[in-house]
């Protein structure tokens, strides 16, 4: 029993003297309980504040493009059809990563299958021959008689003149056995369609286009201004509408052609009124009447290579047609001979030498491809760094004039002119980085070397997995000798600087109700609260714009601040001082 009463005795001494020690340990009694509060604080003072927010991230090269083996520009075959060139991968100079200069060597080619194409080009020569021989014969048909050289060519027996279409003669110029003195020997018109002009204004025009259908109505001119001609409104097509609007009157128009079936007696010089059409029926009326100008399909038989007028000496020795016969294509209309026909059949020599000029084209393009046989040297056409090497010594590449650049791509490589950053920033500091920022770059590869660059864009998105918005921030770097991609950076985003400026620690701004404070020493321990503008700010610093002066004191740090159980000696800081 006096075991148990002593235990519970010592137990309990022992809670009572934890507690008396707890308590002694949780109130000072050091000088500052009864001096009251003491301050850390620092004084107001003029400086330069730059700001800007710390990233890192790696070099990206920028693409500088593909280096391709030459496209045969200009190889054909005999009938200027372009051809296939088999290119070798004869040597390879370089390797991925490797950095080069503008002018390297990079890869020699050889073309493999030139013999083939020369050959080709040589058949070629003899079918522009034949081809000539075939001018000849044409020639012997128009002038009715065997030519096998131009020297056998007798003017005097006369050119034939042939339609160029079926249709009606509107108009014939010559009569048999007269001079010939206009040009225009015969007029054929296929008059089953018209065209007609029209003109717009600029609100028409937005609601027309090319391929629409109207509807017409056609209208003879008289004295007293114009009738209408036929009863009904007849479908066109408009085919031309010139988007390019021109001054008319005091305003501004668009031209444009409509084409229409002939329903039977429109005559140029008529005049049409014109409607949108919905389904076959008119809805509106354009603002200006539009004009027939022409039949469609229209040809005028001349012969203005020739000399005419009084002092020809061109004679209409037959005539075998008369106005308003209808002809067939290819038939006969009118033969002429004279003294001027000699020139006109000079013309046609010229035709037959100029396929002589032809195969002299032949004849360099052999000489072009004489030069692709020998070894091709591709060359690097900038500075830049090797990223992917396509080929090997040993492969071949088809390339023909249609090939793109992935098919006769030999290398892909980085232009290191220009290199970029690709990094995140956080959504408190995205604020401080702007469009065209300047940004500070060094490498870490490359002690003490600074690189200048700036933020090329700046976007974010929602990450679907965590809901949390991601910022993402592109920088781009003046490149020069030394940088790779894939070097790991450190990159200074300036978001502005002030200098000569007041500034104050950090941690002596507060807010207080959403606005900017401090607490300015006054007398000798008293304080008061003070509202400031804040400007720039930096992990150490903030720009005062105005609520304190130069000099005053600004507190940073208070004993009010310290755990009952903390002290500070009386010569001792409250907060560590930043200098």
């Amino acid at each position: 029993m006096y075991k148990k009463i002593i235990s519970i005795a010592i137990v309990l001494g022992l809670v009572f003297y934890g507690g008396y020690l707890t308590a002694r340990w949780m109130i000072s009694d050091d000088l500052q309980t009864s001096t009251g509060p003491r301050y850390s604080t620092k004084a107001v003072e003029r400086g330069d504040i730059k700001q800007g927010v710390n990233l890192t991230g790696q070099l990206s090269g920028n693409w500088g493009g593909s280096i391709t083996a030459p496209k045969p520009v200009g190889i054909t075959d005999s009938n200027g059809m372009s051809v296939s060139v088999t290119y070798r991968i004869e040597e390879v100079f370089v390797e991925p990563n490797d950095m080069i200069k503008k002018g390297d060597n990079l890869v020699r080619l050889s073309a493999v299958n030139l013999d083939d194409i020369l050959n080709e080009l040589t058949e070629g020569i003899q079918k522009k021959q034949e081809a000539i021989q075939e001018k000849l014969s044409n020639l012997s048909k128009i002038l009715n008689q065997d030519i096998t050289n131009v020297s056998q060519v007798n003017a005097y027996d006369g050119i034939v003149f042939r339609a160029p279409i079926r249709g009606r003669i509107t108009e014939l110029s010559v009569e048999e056995g007269e001079k010939v003195e206009n040009f225009n020997i015969a007029t054929i018109v296929d008059d089953s369609k018209v065209k007609i002009s029209f003109k717009v204004n600029t609100y028409e025009y937005a609601n027309l286009q090319e391929g629409q259908k109207v509807l017409m109505q056609y209208r003879k001119v008289t004295e007293h201004g114009t009738q209408l001609a036929f009863d009904g409104l007849y479908p066109g097509t408009i085919t031309k509408l010139n988007k390019n609007k021109v001054p008319y009157g005091m305003s501004y128009i668009h031209t444009g052609t409509i084409e229409a079936d002939n329903p039977g007696l429109v005559q140029p010089g008529m005049v049409v009124t014109i409607y949108t059409e919905n389904n076959g029926s008119p809805v509106t009326a354009l603002s200006y009447s539009g004009d027939v100008l022409s039949f469609v399909n229209e040809k005028k038989v001349s012969y203005s290579y020739l000399h005419g007028g009084n002092d020809s000496n061109v004679v209409a020795t037959d005539v075998y047609v008369s106005v308003n016969e209808f002809v067939e294509e290819g038939d006969l209309l009118v033969r002429i001979a004279g003294s001027d026909v000699t020139q006109l059949i000079q013309n046609e020599v010229d035709a037959i030498n100029n396929a002589y000029q032809d195969i002299e084209g032949i004849y360099k393009r052999i000489d072009k491809i004489n030069e692709l046989k020998s070894k091709l040297m591709v060359t690097a056409p900038t500075d830049g760094m090797v990223a992917y090497v396509n080929y090997r010594e040993g492969d071949e590449i088809i390339a023909s004039e249609q090939s793109d650049q992935w098919s006769l791509m030999l290398m892909d490589v980085y232009n290191t002119d220009e290199m970029y950053i690709y990094t995140t920033v956080s959504d408190l500091d995205v604020l401080y980085i702007s469009q065209d920022a300047p940004v500070t770059v060094t490498v870490d590869a490359l002690p003490g070397e600074i690189f200048e660059g700036k933020v090329l864009r700046l976007d974010s998105y929602t990450d679907y997995r965590t809901g949390e918005t991601v910022y993402n921030v592109q920088i781009k770097v003046e490149g020069r000798e030394g940088l790779r991609p894939g070097m790991n950076t450190n990159c200074f985003v300036d978001s502005g600087e002030s200098l000569d400026t007041l500034l104050i620690p950090i941690e002596a701004v507060f807010e207080e109700n959403g606005k900017q404070k401090v607490e300015v020493l006054v007398g000798e321990n008293e304080v008061e609260v003070v509202e400031i503008e804040v400007g720039l700010m930096n992990d150490m610093y903030v720009e005062v714009l105005s609520g304190l002066e130069e000099g005053q004191l600004v507190v940073t740090g208070s004993t009010k601040d310290l755990m009952p159980s903390q002290s500070v000696p009386e010569n001792g800081s409250i907060l560590p001082v930043k200098n």
